[in-house]
């Protein structure tokens, strides 16, 4: 099969959230199959080309997309990682951003109005140049290069079906290319927030230009949802059968997005997402970043003393201050009064600081721990929200050499605050899928989540613990035990530790995460 991916995101090449880490394993994945796969992103000012081989600008025929009555040129570059053949959609527009998806703090310092941690302005524009790019391209190719499937990653692609189909309509080319193409969607959180949706009919249209009678097809409480408009051209797709269930319920929070699903009898296929070990493999410092290399499933936790000695002295201390990207900034420390106790307790948290996560949870539940005055730290690393992050903050202030934070992202910093810990908490109202439990385990830290959505793939009391009813007492009730237990007997959890870094590593593997997906696609095809 011809694949062809998009995505505004991808591991190692422009990155913000998980759909980064789904887009390359699944690529590379599928790849490793037989089949070619070819990547569609756009070109930012943050792209890594390094992992890119034989990049070369102005590659392909530019195009000219229509948006909010004007004409812009596109013109795409192209590359390898690996078996994936990379086109980026590149743009004035795109190359200026500093990050994915949000502005960063230099942003901010050239335009105050670009507040770091808030979402670009121009992002429905950036959407749908992007998406309408990629079907343009399509239309200066040749039949024999035409994609079986073209799969979509979240919000931001969801309206390439919907591109597509309009444009059999009304253009030969793409008539004749897309004929026997088929569309999968894929959500990867149907959350408030997440649906990047246009506020009204009158706005879609002006920057989509597509008629009022498609359109209207994803109408739902006054806003165009690309994601309920993808479910009348493609099959949707969500990243575990847990969140695809909750999603048809209506018991997770979609602003309104179950109940239009339900409408329109829409059917969501769950396929839970795998991860890729060969990237995180504590056992290899090259993969990791780790500054010293470990195997849990041996029950080998030395290498895990010495990152987290490497880390308290460099990153953690009152005094350290390694070396991570300038985009990072640390609130609070760890006291180094006690730093050779091996009794006291590590917890982590690493990933977004926004209210999906449970931070306030998170913040609550820790204040809790910490007034008890047990031998616990907590390490914290994200960004977000600034009420959000604004909690964790005061978190440092109010404990001080208890709590430590770094606001930002730094994928080395982020890596070993995971490792360096014995549990790691994820307390989410809601998790599609969650990638972060699966990091966690490789690293030998435990996680400790709430029972939602993809986090029911851990095992309670088996490769990590669960909890019911998301409130910071619930979360500290089930924290203070496993901390005493920790404090008093290092070893204690060994052997969990070993289970479930093994567990993690066969049955999170992508080969056959992309079987599955195969599978499906090979069923579409077949439904002509």
């Amino acid at each position: 099969m011809n694949v062809w991916v998009v995505s505004r995101e991808y591991a190692g090449i422009a990155e913000a959230g998980g759909v980064k880490n789904v887009s390359r394993s699944l690529s590379e994945s599928l790849a490793a199959l037989g089949h070619k796969v070819t990547l569609f992103i756009p070109l930012y000012g943050c792209t890594d080309l390094s992992p890119v081989a034989d990049y070369r600008c102005f590659w392909h025929t530019p195009v000219t997309v229509h948006v909010s009555g004007r004409a812009y040129t596109v013109a795409f570059c192209h590359g390898n990682s690996g078996e994936v053949e990379i086109v980026f959609v590149s743009a004035p527009f795109f190359y200026e951003k500093k990050a994915v998806y949000t502005y960063t703090k230099n942003e901010e310092l050239e335009d105050s109005s670009h507040k770091q941690g808030s979402g670009h302005e121009d992002a429905l524009f950036m959407n749908t140049v992007f998406q309408k790019a990629v079907i343009a391209y399509g239309e200066t190719c040749t039949e024999n290069e035409a994609p079986s499937i073209i799969h979509c990653q979240d919000a931001t692609a969801a309206m390439v079906p919907t591109f597509m189909s309009y444009r059999m309509q009304v253009n030969k080319q793409s008539q004749a290319f897309f004929s026997k193409t088929k569309c999968v969607v894929t959500i990867h959180n149907a959350g408030p927030g997440y649906h990047h949706s246009f506020p009204s009919l009158s706005v879609a249209q002006w920057y989509t230009e597509l008629p009022a009678y498609i359109l209207q097809q994803g109408m739902n409480g006054g806003q165009v949802e690309p994601f309920l408009l993808a479910s009348k051209n493609a099959s949707i797709t969500t990243v575990s059968p847990q969140y695809a269930k909750e999603i048809l319920s209506g018991t997770t929070d979609t602003a309104g997005l179950s109940e239009a699903f339900a409408k329109s009898g829409t059917s969501i296929e769950g396929i839970t997402n795998g991860i890729d070990v060969g990237r995180y493999n504590p056992a290899d410092t090259s993969a990791s970043l780790l500054p010293y290399s470990f195997n849990p499933e041996l029950k080998d936790q030395k290498g895990k003393m010495k990152c987290r000695e490497a880390f308290l002295k460099e990153y953690a201390f009152k005094g350290g201050r390694g070396h991570y990207s300038n985009e990072v900034e640390r609130f609070g420390y760890i006291d180094d009064k006690n730093d050779t106790d091996t009794s006291k307790v590590y917890i982590a948290y690493h990933g977004r600081v926004v209210a999906q996560k449970g931070i306030s949870v998170l913040a609550k539940a820790a204040g809790m721990i910490l007034s008890k005055k047990l031998p616990v730290c907590f390490v914290l690393i994200g960004q977000g929200q600034p009420e959000l992050e604004n909690e964790l903050i005061d978190l440092t202030v109010n404990y001080p050499g208890k709590c430590v934070y770094f606001r930002g992202y730094d994928r080395f910093l982020s890596r070993l605050c995971v490792a360096i810990a014995d549990f790691a908490v994820f307390p989410s109202h809601f998790e599609p899928c969650g990638l972060e439990d699966l990091t966690a385990q490789i690293f030998g830290t435990l996680p400790v989540a709430h029972a939602t959505g993809g986090l029911c793939k851990i095992q309670d009391d088996e490769t990590g613990f669960l909890y019911e009813g998301n409130t910071p007492e619930h979360l500290a009730e089930l924290l203070e035990p496993l901390i005493r237990l920790a404090s008093c007997d290092r070893d204690l959890f060994s052997a969990m530790t070993a289970y479930t870094a093994c567990y993690a590593r066969e049955t999170g593997s992508w080969e056959n995460v992309a079987k599955k997906y195969e599978s499906l696609y090979k069923s579409i095809l077949k439904k002509n």
